[in-house]
């Protein structure tokens, strides 16, 4: 049987540091029927250059040279342009492990799923990639290799209590009529949240393992670390209101878990906040808020421990619950 195109969707922003083992782990899969498309959206370093070096390479790399619109619009790109029968999207930092694509084709095939994930690893970012010559010569880690098949409702439940499913849309493989009318909310962070609800409803059925097969590199510069607030974190919040209206409305049974999940991301942008007048009216909306939940949440047994006594700690003492956060946030990857 002939394998299906697979794309591989990389959007890529300033990173010329740290694409080179990025693509090469790509490169390196032991699934090889692959479109790889390098989407630089407008970089001002090396970066589009270094992508149109490995095009000389490999036919199977596409390269998209485009003004910066963003992580979003670039990845819809990505989606739009893809021609094969599943997608993936790696970050251009990462690293995969060698059989990450076919490991992931294998699961959903044999579950008859439309999406599969796999676990993943952070390493931090010491200025060279320690774990790409490990990773070209080997096909990840070994061990948990157990596949769950989980329900649009059970992956929905887990996503919402952030636990086997998260938001991003690495460490997985989408078939492509997943993304039949989806794409990332433009103009937003926290794209992912809004897109991975939606995603895993459509997929219907989702298998997941919790072997190691993804590693993300933390640094300082990637999207998701500015340490300077702005009014776009509370992007968060929103899509999170969002997932609550569709728990109400489409389950029910669910709303729990996706009040768990406001909460955190009130308790999230809490422990950003700086101090200040400027901050009153947004401090003043994310007390109310964690007041509300919280009492719901601290009785919630499905609910982490962890949350439940944050939940707590809110209750008693909003800005304990802030001083609490932002330790965690200091000592910390709070996601």
């Amino acid at each position: 049987m002939t394998e299906p195109l697979i794309t591989v969707i990389v959007p890529i922003y300033n990173v010329e540091r740290y694409l080179g083992p990025c693509i090469d782990s790509i490169l390196a899969q032991t699934y090889e029927n692959l479109e790889i498309l390098l989407l630089d959206d407008g970089s001002a370093d090396g970066s589009g250059t270094l992508c149109d070096e490995y095009r000389e390479k490999d036919s199977r790399i596409r390269v998209i040279h485009k003004e910066n619109t963003g992580q979003a619009d670039t990845r819809n790109l990505g989606i739009d342009l893809a021609s094969g029968e599943y997608l993936a999207c790696v970050d251009s930092d990462d690293l995969i492990a060698a059989e990450y694509i076919e490991r992931l084709y294998q699961m959903a095939v044999s579950a008859g799923a439309g999406m599969s994930v796999c676990g993943f690893r952070p390493f931090a970012d010491e200025g060279k990639s320690v774990l790409g010559p490990e990773l070209l010569k080997k096909k990840g880690d070994s061990r948990h290799r157990a596949v769950r098949v989980m329900t649009a409702c059970e992956a929905l439940e887990s996503l919402f209590y952030k636990k086997e499913i998260t938001a991003s849309p690495c460490y997985r493989l989408f078939h492509r009529d997943v993304f039949a009318g989806l794409r990332f909310e433009k103009g937003r962070i926290f794209e992912d949240i809004g897109l991975m609800y939606l995603a895993v409803e459509a997929a219907g059925k989702i298998a997941c393992t919790s072997q190691v097969l993804y590693y993300y590199r933390q640094r300082k510069g990637s999207t998701m670390h500015h340490v300077q607030f702005t009014g776009r974190r509370l992007d968060r919040i929103w899509f999170s209101e969002k997932i609550l209206e569709f728990a109400e409305k489409k389950y029910p049974r669910l709303l729990p878990a996706a009040r768990s999940r406001f909460f955190t991301s009130c308790f999230l942008v809490l422990a950003e906040l700086p101090r200040g007048k400027g901050y009153r009216d947004i401090y003043r909306m994310l007390r109310t808020n964690l007041k509300k939940y919280g009492r719901l949440v601290v009785r919630d047994p499905k609910a982490s421990a962890k949350t439940r006594l944050t939940a707590a700690l809110a209750c008693f003492s909003v800005p304990a619950a802030r001083l609490a956060g932002v330790i965690l946030r200091r000592t910390t990857s709070m996601s």
